[in-house]
Protein backbone atom coordinates (compact mmCIF):
# COMPACT_ATOMS: atom_id res chain seq x y z
CA UNK A 1 0.00 0.00 0.00
CA UNK A 2 1.25 3.34 -1.24
CA UNK A 3 1.87 6.39 1.58
CA UNK A 4 -0.69 8.51 -0.24
CA UNK A 5 -3.45 5.70 -0.03
CA UNK A 6 -1.97 4.67 3.33
CA UNK A 7 -2.64 8.40 4.81
CA UNK A 8 -5.90 8.93 2.25
CA UNK A 9 -7.63 5.85 4.67
CA UNK A 10 -5.95 7.82 8.08
CA UNK A 11 -7.97 10.32 6.98
CA UNK A 12 -11.03 8.76 6.08
CA UNK A 13 -11.38 6.45 8.92
CA UNK A 14 -13.18 8.77 11.98
CA UNK A 15 -15.97 9.02 8.85
CA UNK A 16 -16.46 5.30 7.94
CA UNK A 17 -18.82 2.99 9.61
CA UNK A 18 -17.09 1.19 11.65
CA UNK A 19 -17.21 -2.76 10.81
CA UNK A 20 -20.02 -4.53 12.58
CA UNK A 21 -19.39 -5.58 16.38
CA UNK A 22 -20.52 -9.54 15.48
CA UNK A 23 -18.34 -9.57 12.49
CA UNK A 24 -15.07 -8.57 14.04
CA UNK A 25 -15.04 -12.19 15.43
CA UNK A 26 -14.87 -13.32 11.33
CA UNK A 27 -12.05 -10.40 10.80
CA UNK A 28 -10.02 -11.53 13.87
CA UNK A 29 -10.37 -15.55 12.60
CA UNK A 30 -9.38 -14.71 9.15
CA UNK A 31 -6.26 -12.56 10.41
CA UNK A 32 -4.87 -14.93 12.93
CA UNK A 33 -5.20 -17.92 10.70
CA UNK A 34 -4.01 -15.85 7.84
CA UNK A 35 -6.80 -16.78 5.81
CA UNK A 36 -7.16 -13.78 3.20
CA UNK A 37 -10.10 -12.25 3.66
CA UNK A 38 -11.13 -9.23 1.55
CA UNK A 39 -10.14 -5.60 3.04
CA UNK A 40 -12.53 -3.25 4.73
CA UNK A 41 -12.83 -0.87 2.22
CA UNK A 42 -13.86 -3.41 -0.53
CA UNK A 43 -16.53 -4.49 2.24
CA UNK A 44 -18.19 -1.48 2.55
CA UNK A 45 -17.67 -1.23 -1.36
CA UNK A 46 -19.67 -4.50 -1.51
CA UNK A 47 -22.33 -3.74 1.10
CA UNK A 48 -22.69 -0.41 -0.88
CA UNK A 49 -23.24 -1.65 -4.05
CA UNK A 50 -25.41 -4.87 -2.96
CA UNK A 51 -28.06 -2.10 -1.67
CA UNK A 52 -27.58 -0.06 -4.89
CA UNK A 53 -28.19 -3.23 -7.13
CA UNK A 54 -30.16 -5.47 -4.58
CA UNK A 55 -29.37 -8.92 -6.41
CA UNK A 56 -31.95 -11.67 -6.03
CA UNK A 57 -29.28 -14.40 -6.77
CA UNK A 58 -25.77 -14.04 -6.07
CA UNK A 59 -22.69 -16.06 -6.90
CA UNK A 60 -19.31 -16.04 -4.93
CA UNK A 61 -16.22 -17.57 -6.04
CA UNK A 62 -13.78 -18.23 -3.16
CA UNK A 63 -15.93 -17.35 -0.05
CA UNK A 64 -12.96 -18.14 2.35
CA UNK A 65 -14.55 -18.28 6.00
CA UNK A 66 -17.99 -15.72 4.72
CA UNK A 67 -16.46 -12.75 5.74
CA UNK A 68 -17.03 -11.45 2.11
CA UNK A 69 -20.33 -13.34 1.94
CA UNK A 70 -21.43 -11.07 5.42
CA UNK A 71 -20.71 -8.15 3.83
CA UNK A 72 -22.98 -8.69 0.59
CA UNK A 73 -26.21 -9.63 2.85
CA UNK A 74 -25.36 -6.45 5.27
CA UNK A 75 -25.92 -4.86 1.73
CA UNK A 76 -28.62 -6.56 0.19
CA UNK A 77 -30.31 -9.53 3.48
CA UNK A 78 -32.87 -10.45 1.23
CA UNK A 79 -30.62 -11.94 -1.87
CA UNK A 80 -29.52 -15.64 -2.11
CA UNK A 81 -26.21 -16.91 -2.06
CA UNK A 82 -23.96 -19.91 -4.06
CA UNK A 83 -20.85 -19.50 -2.33
CA UNK A 84 -18.11 -21.71 -2.92
CA UNK A 85 -14.46 -22.76 -2.11
CA UNK A 86 -11.87 -25.01 -2.43
CA UNK A 87 -10.77 -25.32 0.94
CA UNK A 88 -12.93 -27.67 3.43
CA UNK A 89 -12.21 -26.30 6.62
CA UNK A 90 -12.81 -22.56 5.53
CA UNK A 91 -16.14 -23.63 4.62
CA UNK A 92 -16.92 -25.76 7.61
CA UNK A 93 -15.98 -22.43 9.38
CA UNK A 94 -18.41 -20.06 6.77
CA UNK A 95 -20.80 -22.50 7.77
CA UNK A 96 -20.34 -21.62 11.71
CA UNK A 97 -20.23 -18.18 11.38
CA UNK A 98 -23.23 -18.27 8.67
CA UNK A 99 -25.79 -19.87 11.40
CA UNK A 100 -24.10 -17.57 14.12
CA UNK A 101 -25.17 -14.40 12.43
CA UNK A 102 -28.49 -15.96 11.51
CA UNK A 103 -27.97 -15.82 7.43
CA UNK A 104 -27.21 -19.81 7.14
CA UNK A 105 -30.71 -20.03 5.15
CA UNK A 106 -29.68 -17.70 2.30
CA UNK A 107 -26.30 -19.07 1.58
CA UNK A 108 -25.35 -22.78 -0.01
CA UNK A 109 -22.05 -23.35 0.61
CA UNK A 110 -19.86 -25.54 -1.69
CA UNK A 111 -16.88 -27.57 -1.29
CA UNK A 112 -15.68 -27.38 -4.86
CA UNK A 113 -13.45 -25.71 -7.18
CA UNK A 114 -14.99 -23.13 -9.87
CA UNK A 115 -14.26 -25.84 -13.36
CA UNK A 116 -16.21 -28.12 -11.19
CA UNK A 117 -18.96 -25.94 -10.75
CA UNK A 118 -18.99 -24.51 -14.16
CA UNK A 119 -18.88 -27.72 -15.86
CA UNK A 120 -22.37 -28.91 -13.21
CA UNK A 121 -23.90 -25.75 -12.91
CA UNK A 122 -25.90 -23.73 -15.50
CA UNK A 123 -27.64 -21.39 -13.23
CA UNK A 124 -27.54 -17.39 -14.07
CA UNK A 125 -26.92 -14.74 -11.15
CA UNK A 126 -27.85 -10.84 -11.04
CA UNK A 127 -24.59 -10.31 -9.13
CA UNK A 128 -21.10 -12.03 -8.92
CA UNK A 129 -17.99 -11.64 -6.87
CA UNK A 130 -14.54 -13.69 -7.15
CA UNK A 131 -12.13 -13.84 -5.24
CA UNK A 132 -10.01 -17.00 -5.90
CA UNK A 133 -6.75 -18.05 -7.34
CA UNK A 134 -5.28 -15.19 -9.47
CA UNK A 135 -3.86 -17.83 -11.98
CA UNK A 136 -7.48 -19.14 -12.63
CA UNK A 137 -9.13 -15.53 -13.43
CA UNK A 138 -8.57 -16.17 -17.12
CA UNK A 139 -10.35 -19.44 -17.29
CA UNK A 140 -13.15 -18.04 -15.06
CA UNK A 141 -14.06 -15.05 -17.57
CA UNK A 142 -16.44 -16.50 -20.04
CA UNK A 143 -18.31 -19.15 -17.54
CA UNK A 144 -18.70 -15.65 -15.09
CA UNK A 145 -19.44 -13.91 -18.23
CA UNK A 146 -22.48 -16.73 -19.44
CA UNK A 147 -23.32 -16.88 -15.51
CA UNK A 148 -24.04 -13.40 -15.42
CA UNK A 149 -27.65 -12.08 -16.62
CA UNK A 150 -27.71 -9.03 -18.73
CA UNK A 151 -27.71 -5.80 -16.13
CA UNK A 152 -25.71 -8.13 -14.01
CA UNK A 153 -22.67 -7.00 -12.12
CA UNK A 154 -19.50 -8.59 -11.61
CA UNK A 155 -16.72 -7.50 -8.83
CA UNK A 156 -13.10 -8.80 -9.11
CA UNK A 157 -10.85 -8.17 -6.08
CA UNK A 158 -7.14 -8.43 -6.60
CA UNK A 159 -6.59 -7.17 -10.27
CA UNK A 160 -3.10 -5.97 -8.84
CA UNK A 161 -1.98 -9.79 -7.61
CA UNK A 162 -0.83 -8.40 -4.43
CA UNK A 163 0.94 -4.88 -6.38
CA UNK A 164 3.38 -7.40 -7.87
CA UNK A 165 1.35 -6.52 -11.75
CA UNK A 166 2.50 -3.04 -11.00
CA UNK A 167 5.95 -3.57 -9.26
CA UNK A 168 7.28 -7.54 -9.21
CA UNK A 169 10.46 -7.31 -7.14
CA UNK A 170 13.29 -9.72 -8.58
CA UNK A 171 13.27 -12.05 -5.12
CA UNK A 172 9.45 -12.24 -6.43
CA UNK A 173 10.12 -13.10 -10.12
CA UNK A 174 10.92 -16.67 -10.36
CA UNK A 175 7.92 -17.72 -7.78
CA UNK A 176 5.23 -15.42 -8.85
CA UNK A 177 5.33 -14.34 -12.72
CA UNK A 178 3.46 -16.98 -14.25
CA UNK A 179 0.74 -16.10 -11.96
CA UNK A 180 1.07 -12.02 -12.58
CA UNK A 181 1.47 -12.73 -16.28
CA UNK A 182 -2.02 -15.00 -15.63
CA UNK A 183 -3.42 -11.65 -14.11
CA UNK A 184 -2.46 -9.16 -16.60
CA UNK A 185 -3.83 -11.21 -19.42
CA UNK A 186 -7.09 -11.44 -17.79
CA UNK A 187 -6.63 -7.66 -16.92
CA UNK A 188 -6.39 -7.02 -20.99
CA UNK A 189 -8.93 -9.88 -22.20
CA UNK A 190 -11.76 -8.61 -19.76
CA UNK A 191 -11.56 -4.84 -20.59
CA UNK A 192 -11.87 -5.90 -24.15
CA UNK A 193 -14.95 -8.60 -23.81
CA UNK A 194 -17.71 -8.07 -26.40
CA UNK A 195 -20.72 -7.44 -24.26
CA UNK A 196 -19.05 -6.21 -21.12
CA UNK A 197 -19.00 -2.82 -19.50
CA UNK A 198 -15.83 -2.39 -17.53
CA UNK A 199 -14.37 -0.02 -14.70
CA UNK A 200 -10.53 -0.44 -13.04
CA UNK A 201 -10.60 0.74 -9.35
CA UNK A 202 -7.28 1.63 -7.92
CA UNK A 203 -8.43 0.89 -3.94
CA UNK A 204 -8.16 -2.61 -1.97
CA UNK A 205 -5.70 -4.11 -4.39
CA UNK A 206 -7.12 -3.41 -7.62
CA UNK A 207 -11.11 -4.02 -8.16
CA UNK A 208 -13.13 -4.77 -11.34
CA UNK A 209 -16.69 -3.61 -11.86
CA UNK A 210 -18.34 -4.94 -14.95
CA UNK A 211 -22.00 -4.66 -16.31
CA UNK A 212 -23.08 -7.27 -18.34
CA UNK A 213 -24.56 -5.16 -21.36
CA UNK A 214 -25.77 -8.14 -23.73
Amino acid sequence: MDTFYRKALNYLAPYQQKVPKWMETIKTTGEDLKVPIVSDDLGWFLRMICSLVRPEKILEIGCGISYSTHWMLLGSNNSQIIAFDGNSDRINMAEKFLKASGYKDQVTLLNCLASDFFSKNKQTFDFIFQDSSKKNYLDMMIPCYESLNKGGIMVVDNIFFNGKVITLSLDDKKKYSTGVEAVKKFNHEVAELEGLECTFLPFSDGVLVAKKTS
